[in-house]
């Protein structure tokens, strides 16, 4: 059992240069689709495609919330013909992309979504995301995000609801 903490943030859309210019600096393209569930336990089920610099490799994952922060998060490498058979059970889907890098000692993660969610509700914006080791832990944005407001807990930009507003 893996466990993830985290705080989420909504931002402006940043300025890629700038993100592409900090060391450690990563791009994936992600299309993330959502399964039916097996169970209430299991009722965050995903498979995903994952593009980086020219290399595809896919996972599988089932989520089950703990609390606001954090999750119980277990995600296993798959096959292409694996995640080709599980596609058959989508529910949603969306698509994005991720941006990252650490920072002060963690790792900032920010997705630019492709699909128009939300009647343009993220347009212009991005979501940012900061695992932590613990909910009380401390850490920094850095003062090139321009931070909206913080969503940790807000379920209407978890990416399954996300999701759920594009039509398959």
């Amino acid at each position: 059992m893996n466990i993830e903490t985290e705080r989420k943030f909504l931002i402006e859309s940043p300025d890629i240069s700038i993100l592409e210019n900090q060391p450690g600096f990563r791009k994936r393209n992600i299309v993330q689709t959502y399964l039916i569930p097996l169970s209430k336990s299991e009722k965050n089920r995903r498979v995903r495609c994952i593009s980086e610099n020219g290399h595809v490799s896919y996972t599988y994952a089932v989520k089950r919330k703990i609390s606001v922060l954090s999750r119980e998060e277990n995600e296993f490498t798959i096959s292409e013909s694996e995640y080709e058979s599980l596609k058959r059970e989508a529910v949603s889907e969306l698509t994005k992309t991720r941006y990252s890098f650490p920072y002060s000692g963690h790792t900032i993660e920010i997705d630019v979504y492709a699909e128009n969610i939300g009647k343009k509700k993220l347009k212009g914006k991005a979501v940012l995301e900061i695992e932590l080791k613990s909910e009380s832990e401390q850490f920094e944005i850095p003062d090139f995000i321009n931070v909206l407001a913080e969503i940790t807990g807000n379920g209407n930009y978890s990416n399954m609801k996300l999701a759920q507003k594009i039509q398959l």
